[in-house]
């Protein structure tokens, strides 16, 4: 045998094993959910894999997507009204456990157009919380939450996923989402333009004015500015308005009832140099099964899914309406539409539980239809365009990934995984 007949055949032998060895790569990865994840990253891995080999169910539009479709637009259409005062009534009647609106009720157009029209009376400091927030009564005495902008649409938040201050769009965001899931546990929020000096300024109390700056221009007007006060309100960081003093910013219906706030179990540290049990322990959620009922891991589940689609990774606790969980506080949304944070779906791939309905209706706004049932939705509403096109297909990107996760859980779980609680 010459030399150069054991050149070659030392190659195809090495290609040989390179493809084997490349095979036996891709098929770890492809089937890694039969064996135990040692850690996110290999997670990661394998939902890249079902990205790729996602049925074209979850590519295409879902037929049943028009019908819901034509339901929500109905329903959230803005509609005259006469009364205010009995439109707050039937609100304040609605809420139930944690869902704060039926899923259909033909007062809705009018309650959302009250919140857009009726005239701000009296504003206050709202000083709980880190963030900038005033509290509004309007004419008919219903007591609102209103929270300024303080970035633009296309500003992208670098750093840590809850990094900067609070999206004002993202609250209205959050409703019509939540509203197309069927997650019907946030607020009702409408975008609105207000002027600071007359409807903050002239409403406010003493307290409230001592927390605005006013300074002179050289054309004769006022400049309007707020930093309010809060956890981390200063006067060197203040909202100021345009020319006019105006400035967009978002009513938030305030829930009626006692609402209690607990530390979720999936808190983040806040410290660069410290992570937290639950980011390391892929097998975290075996321990809370055993102390956590079934239908509040179900309700964090859900929670994690609507705050993956919107990259609100600042859930450090959550509030809950008679033992149910609730959404609110959603402002940190939307920061970066480039990056997607796996780790807020930690609820859901660690512990492998799903409601039944939920999926179903995931399933519903397939093919892109999501963020384009959003839009029109809320075309209507003060500050439309919420997002920027860069921050939807996130959102239908990240959709593709929940599906993916969801198959992952599939694979290891079954059927069994879906509850129907």
């Amino acid at each position: 045998m010459n030399k150069r007949t054991v050149i070659i055949i030392v190659a195809l032998v090495s290609l040989v094993c390179i493809a084997v060895g490349a095979n036996f790569y891709f098929m770890y990865y492809l089937n890694a959910e039969e064996i135990p994840l040692s850690s996110t990253r290999a997670l990661e891995n394998v939902i890249r894999s079902k990205i790729r080999h996602l049925k074209p169910s979850y590519l295409n539009r879902n037929p049943r997507f028009f019908m819901y479709r034509n339901k929500l637009l109905k329903n959230y259409k803005p509609a005259a009204y006469e009364n205010a005062s009995v439109l707050w009534d039937i609100a304040n009647w609605w809420p139930h456990e944690n869902e704060i609106y039926p899923q259909y009720d033909s007062s809705m157009g009018q309650l959302l157009q009250t919140l857009r029209l009726e005239p701000i009376t009296k504003v206050y400091n709202l000083a709980r919380g880190t963030q900038l927030k005033l509290l509004m009564r309007l004419a008919n005495q219903q007591k609102i939450i209103f929270k300024p902008q303080w970035y633009p649409r296309d500003i992208v938040i670098d750093g840590p996923v809850y990094g900067g201050k609070d999206r004002h769009v993202a609250e209205v965001y959050a409703f019509y989402l939540g509203a197309v899931l069927d997650f019907r546990s946030t607020p009702i929020v409408v975008g609105r333009i207000v002027n600071l000096k007359r409807d903050i300024y002239e409403r406010g109390d003493n307290e409230l004015q001592n927390t605005m700056t006013i300074t002179p221009e050289e054309n004769g007007t006022e400049q309007y500015c707020l930093f309010g006060k809060c956890h981390y309100c200063n006067e060197e960081e203040t909202v100021c308005g345009d020319e006019k003093n105006n400035i967009e910013g978002v009513l938030i219906y305030i829930i009626p009832g006692q609402l209690s706030k607990k530390r979720s179990p999936w808190q983040r540290t806040y410290k660069d140099d410290k992570r937290a049990p639950w980011e390391d322990d892929m097998n975290y959620c075996k321990a809370l099964k055993g102390k956590m009922e079934t239908i509040r891991l179900l309700d964090l589940i859900d929670v994690a899914i609507f705050d993956y689609l919107i990259q609100n990774g600042d859930r450090h606790h959550y509030e809950t309406r008679e033992e149910r969980v609730v959404l609110i506080d959603n402002g940190k949304a939307f920061g970066n539409p480039n990056k997607d944070h796996l780790d807020i779906l930690a609820p859901l791939y660690q512990c492998c539980l799903l409601r039944a309905t939920t999926w179903e209706r995931l399933q519903v706004f397939s093919g892109g239809v999501l963020t384009e049932l959003i839009d029109r939705l809320s075309k209507h509403d003060a500050l439309y365009p919420l997002i920027t096109d860069k921050h939807k297909r996130g959102v239908e990107r990240r959709l593709l990934v929940v599906y993916a996760v969801v198959e992952y859980c599939l694979d290891r779980e079954g059927e069994k995984m879906l509850k129907n609680l």
